[in-house]
């Protein structure tokens, strides 16, 4: 069971670091599938491997000095600082409840296919729909909220509508955009996690398998880092549709199987 784990985490944190889609939204519904483990622990799993592989990443992209746009990702970092501490909180309240946990999974998967769908038309279509260049701090600031809590809540990361926000509010390109992604990821990631440790700790959670995808989150944020800064704006567009379609097709198989 380990190298499937390891495997699962490794070939969608390589896509997620390449594409800007993060990784979660891939590893949530996979091991969704799998049936292994309860909703909590899939979410924690999810989360620290995006995270460790925005570690990598982000380290890289210091490095090498990649270009980002300082003002607008620090202010989006900071609001989606907030919002992943919001989104696990929701997501607690929710799971202290006496709801079926089948039930909430299954929202959460109807959630990302309609997020993922106007995503997918939108990069599609992009060329013929206006971008914009907002510069208003306030709703920079609760764009991150948005973001933030959104992929807190999903356990996803939040990468493909990450993507789709930077290259429509602030006309980025594919592969700035996915470099930003990461960032905002890093962080509502990261307060996330921290949440965790300071409330209800990790006592609760089945975190067998969390060494072996910490180590395939680290090799795919290497790789897939990589493959971002050597393929075309048109790959990783391609990359990122064909990504987020079969994400849409896996988590409609979790809601009917």
């Amino acid at each position: 069971m380990q190298i499937i784990y390891f495997l699962v985490a490794l070939f969608s944190t390589i896509l997620g670091s390449s594409a800007g889609l993060g990784g979660g939204i891939i590893i949530k519904p996979v091991l969704d599938s799998l049936g292994d483990y309860a909703l909590p622990t899939i979410n924690l799993l999810s989360s620290s491997t995006i995270f460790i592989m925005s570690i990598v990443t982000v380290f890289y992209q210091l490095k090498k000095k990649d270009k980002i746009n300082p003002k607008n990702t620090i202010v989006v970092a900071t609001g989606s600082v907030v919002g992943g501490i919001i989104g696990q909180k929701l997501m607690s309240f929710i799971l202290s409840k006496d709801i079926n946990i089948g039930l909430i999974n299954n929202i959460q998967s109807i959630i990302i296919i309609i997020l993922l769908i106007s995503v997918f038309l939108y990069m599609r279509n992009k060329d013929n729909i206006k971008s914009y260049k907002i510069n208003n701090i306030l709703a920079i600031g609760l764009l991150g909220l948005f973001l933030g809590a959104i992929s807190a809540f999903l356990g996803i990361g939040g990468g493909p509508i990450n993507v789709a926000a930077f290259t429509i509010l602030f006309s980025m390109t594919a592969n700035e955009a996915a470099r930003n992604s990461i960032l905002v990821i890093f962080f509502s990631q990261g307060s996330k996690i921290i949440s965790i440790a300071v409330t209800t700790g990790f006592s609760s959670y089945n975190l067998d398998m969390l060494p072996y995808m910490l180590v395939g989150g680290v090799l795919g944020g290497i790789i897939g880092y990589k493959i971002n800064k050597a393929v075309s704006e048109k790959s990783i567009i391609k990359i990122f549709n064909s990504v987020t379609l079969s994400i849409i097709l896996l988590n409609l198989y979790n809601i009917f199987k």
